[in-house]
C-alpha cells in the first residue's frame, strides 16, 4: 500500500506535486480488484486444466485396458473377460468384446472336439487316408498311410507327393484325382525297403481311389485318397492259381503215365512177362505218388479247417521217443543214401504235443534233409528249450537255399529245384504241412541257409507250464 503523507509535510507540497500524488494512488486503489480477479480466473484454469488431464489419463488407462484385451483375445486367450468399468461408452465397448470373446471360446472349442473326432476317426481306420492340396502338397495324412507307406508324418506334412513317395504310379493317380469330375481308382505298386535286409526292397500293392477336395467357398482345394493294403490278397490269388495250376500239373503226370501203361497193356499184341512187369510197376510207381499227393492234400485240409478253431488236441509226452520215432520211420530212406541220422536230446525234455502230427512234421523235414544233401553227410535232429520255448531243429550238410527262396518255400507246391524236386518223389507240400502243423500246436517254424553249407529248419513250440 502507499506510505500516508505525514502532514507535516504538506506545507512543503506544491500545486504541481498534489495532484501526482493522488492520481497514483487512485490507480493502484483501482489495481486491486483487478488482480484479484485475475488470480480467480488463473485458480479456475488450473481446476480446469486438471480434471481434464484426470480424464484423460482415465480414459486413456481404460483404452489401454481395451487394448491389451484385444491383444489377449487376438493371441487365443479367451478365458479372462475386460473389466467394464469406466465411461459409459468404454463399458459398452468392454461388453461387447467380452460377448465376442465368448462366442469365439465357443466356436474355437467346437472346431477343437471336430478336429479330435476327426483325428480320433482317421486314427482309428484300418484303411489309410492322404489329404493333398492343388499343388499336390500333402496337409493331412493318417497313421495307417504312414504305415502303409513307411513314412514319417511329421516330415510329410507341406512336402509334395513325390517327395514323399516313391510310386509314379500313385503320382499319376493324384494328378487324375484333381482333374477328374469324379472319382478315380487304381491299384498301385509301392516299393519299400525290405525289413529283412535294407539292401532289398519289397513291393506293397494298394488300391488307392481318388476324389476331389471342394472348399467351402473356394472350389476344388485338393484330393482326397484312401488306400487299401490288398498285397496279401493279390498274394492268395496267385497262391490260389498257382495251387489249382500245379495240382492239374502234379496229377496229370502220373495220370498220362498210368493211361499210357493201361494202353500199351491192352493192345492186341503180345507183350513179354518183363514187359508186362515193367508197365505195372511204373502203373503203382505213379499210383502211388497220386495217392501221396491226395495224402497231402487232405491233410493240408484237415489243417485249413482247424484255422480260427481252438488248436489241436494236446498232451505232455518226452520229446526224445517222438524224435527216435521219426528218424526210425525216415531210417531206410537214409541208409539207401548212406546217410547217418543222429538225435540230440535232454532225456527230460518234455512239451505238450499232438504226437502223430508233430512226428509227421518231423519226418518231412528229415526226409527233406536226407533227399537234397550229397549222399554220405550226417543229418541232426536237436531238440532244447530256452527262453521259455522248445526248438525243434533239423540241421543238414546239403546244397542249402538261396536267399530269395526262403520267404515262399513254406507255400504249397513251391519248389527251388522243380527239376530235381520230381526226381526225388517231392510232392510240393511237405513244408506247407510242416508249417500249419507248428502253427497248430501255437508255434512257429524258421529257416536258417546258406549255399553250400547247408539248411536248418526249426519248429518252435511253446514250453509247457512247470
Amino acid at each position: 500500500m502507499p506510505q500516508p503523507i505525514p502532514w507535516r509535510n504538506v506545507t512543503e507540497l506544491t500545486d504541481s506535486t498534489f495532484p501526482r500524488t493522488v492520481t497514483t494512488l487512485a490507480a493502484e486503489a483501482n489495481a486491486q480488484p483487478l488482480l484479484a480477479a485475475c488470480i480467480v480466473l488463473g485458480l479456475a484454469l488450473l481446476v480446469v486444466a486438471g480434471l481434464l488431464i484426470a480424464r484423460i489419463r482415465r480414459e486413456s488407462r481404460d483404452l489401454e485396458r481395451l487394448r491389451w484385451g484385444a491383444e489377449r483375445f487376438a493371441r487365443g486367450k479367451l478365458d479372462r473377460r475386460i473389466a467394464t468399468t469406466g465411461s459409459e461408452k468404454v463399458a459398452q465397448v468392454a461388453e461387447a468384446m467380452n460377448h465376442m470373446a465368448l462366442q469365439l471360446d465357443e466356436r474355437f472349442q467346437a472346431v477343437v472336439r471336430q478336429r479330435n473326432e476327426l483325428e480320433a476317426v482317421l486314427s482309428s481306420m484300418v484303411e489309410g487316408v492322404i489329404a493333398v492340396d492343388r499343388d499336390e502338397r500333402v496337409m493331412t495324412i493318417n497313421q495307417a498311410a504312414s504305415h502303409l507307406l513307411n513314412i514319417n508324418p511329421q516330415f510329410a506334412i507341406g512336402e509334395s507327393i513325390q517327395a514323399v513317395v516313391r510310386s509314379p504310379a500313385l503320382h499319376r493317380l493324384v494328378s487324375e484325382a484333381l482333374g477328374a469330375p469324379g472319382p478315380v481308382e487304381s491299384e498301385v505298386v509301392v516299393r519299400l525297403p525290405d525289413q529283412v535286409s535294407e539292401a532289398r526292397e519289397a513291393e506293397r500293392m494298394l488300391l488307392v481311389t481318388g476324389t476331389v477336395l471342394h472348399g467351402a467357398a473356394e472350389g476344388r482345394i485338393g484330393a482326397l485318397l484312401v488306400l487299401n493294403d490288398v498285397t496279401q490278397l493279390r498274394r492268395l490269388e496267385t497262391v490260389r492259381r498257382d495251387f489249382v495250376a500245379n495240382v492239374s500239373h502234379e496229377m496229370r503226370t502220373p495220370i498220362t503215365a498210368v493211361k499210357g501203361a493201361v494202353e500199351t497193356l491192352l493192345d492186341q499184341s503180345e507183350h513179354t512177362p518183363e514187359d508186362v512187369h515193367r508197365l505195372l510197376e511204373m502203373i503203382r510207381r505213379h499210383a502211388d505218388r497220386m495217392f501221396a499227393i491226395l495224402e497231402d492234400l487232405l491233410t493240408l485240409a484237415k489243417l485249413d479247417q482247424q484255422e480260427g478253431r481252438p488248436m489241436l488236441h494236446l498232451e505232455p509226452g518226452a520229446v526224445q521217443p517222438l524224435l527216435t520215432s521219426a528218424v526210425e520211420v525216415c531210417q531206410m530212406l537214409a541208409a539207401s543214401r548212406q546217410m547217418a541220422v543222429r538225435v540230440e536230446c535232454p532225456a527230460d525234455l518234455r512239451l505238450m504235443m499232438n504226437r502223430h502230427m508233430l512226428e509227421q512234421a518231423l519226418v518231412n523235414l528229415i526226409e527233406n534233409a536226407v533227399k537234397y544233401s550229397p549222399p554220405g553227410r550226417e543229418v541232426v535232429v536237436r531238440a532244447q528249450q530256452r527262453h521259455g520255448e522248445v526248438s525243434l531243429a533239423v540241421i543238414d550238410k546239403g546244397e542249402g537255399i538261396e536267399p530269395q527262396h526262403l520267404s515262399r518255400i513254406f507255400e504249397r507246391f513251391y519248389r527251388v529245384d522243380k527239376g530235381r524236386s520230381r526226381q526225388v518223389g517231392s510232392t510240393g507240400l511237405g513244408l506247407s504241412i510242416v508249417r500249419h502243423i507248428c502253427q497248430a500246436h501255437g508255434g512257429r517254424v524258421e529257416v536258417e541257409s546258406q549255399p553250400g553249407q547247408g539248411s536248418t529248419f526249426q519248429m518252435i513250440l511253446p514250453a509247457p507250464l512247470p
